[in-house]
């Protein structure tokens, strides 16, 4: 089971190509309001940034209540991340913690990657906004010759919660809660991982060949379905 209810699913994540391969698990149609969270097509970029990501992670400093010496002094070299809408405290780091924003590693950065003609499958916030997962997929199913039809998709997912580093990961599991980004970071494949600081960097070229781009899914994927299905199995 999700530790997320259906309600935060519906409300805060994002859901793609249904007219591919239909609703997620946890579409509830009383939860949808006028605006609903599953689209026929690719999520719309604006629509993750103004229903998702229209806010900023942002550092303050922590203090300690000392009620019989009447004081509050600063921790030193430690620092609360907190979402500057809700004012709900996500994480505590030392000094040289620096937050990846959402908007800018999930979906800015993730464009700068891929090739055109690659759209938004899912996305979504998870924790309170500690973590959150963008998913960027090919437009059309693929089938192979055995009859097996997948998407390929990149998975960008991190937090401020200290749980995951920035993270971008080839996978074909369809992510749209916490059990399936589980599911889709237990997968073997390529990743990329880079640590929360201020010296963190993402190097484009140096992500394309790491990553091999999510074209490639399809013929690693395939070559592996095909070598399962010629797999021979005895009665014994």
């Amino acid at each position: 089971m999700s530790r997320e209810t259906i309600q935060w699913l519906n409300t805060n994540t994002l859901v793609g190509f249904t007219d591919k391969r239909g609703r997620a698990w946890h579409y509830r149609a009383s939860d949808q309001g006028d605006e609903p969270n599953h689209y026929p097509g690719a999520v719309p970029v604006e629509a993750v940034h103004r229903r998702l990501f229209g806010w900023q992670a942002v550092g303050c400093p922590l203090y300690v209540e000392l009620p019989d010496l009447g004081g509050m002094p600063q921790v030193p070299d430690r620092k609360a991340i907190v979402r500057d809408d809700t004012g709900h405290v996500l994480g505590i780091f030392s000094g040289g913690y620096e937050p990846h924003q959402y908007g800018e590693w999930l979906v800015e950065r993730v464009s700068a990657i891929l090739d055109d003609g690659l759209a938004i499958g899912s996305a979504g916030l998870l924790r309170n906004g500690a973590q959150a997962w963008v998913s960027v997929e090919v437009p059309e199913n693929i089938t192979t010759p055995e009859g097996v039809e997948f998407r390929p998709n990149l998975l960008a997912c991190t937090s401020f919660d200290g749980s995951l580093a920035t993270t971008y990961k080839r996978v074909v599991t369809n992510v749209v809660c916490d059990n399936t980004m589980a599911a889709g970071l237990g997968e073997q494949g390529q990743q990329l991982k880079i640590k929360h600081s201020k010296y963190s960097k993402l190097r484009i070229a140096e992500a394309r060949d790491a990553l091999a781009i999510v074209h490639t899914i399809s013929d690693d994927f395939a070559a592996e379905v095909k070598a399962l299905c010629e797999t021979k199995v005895t009665d014994g």
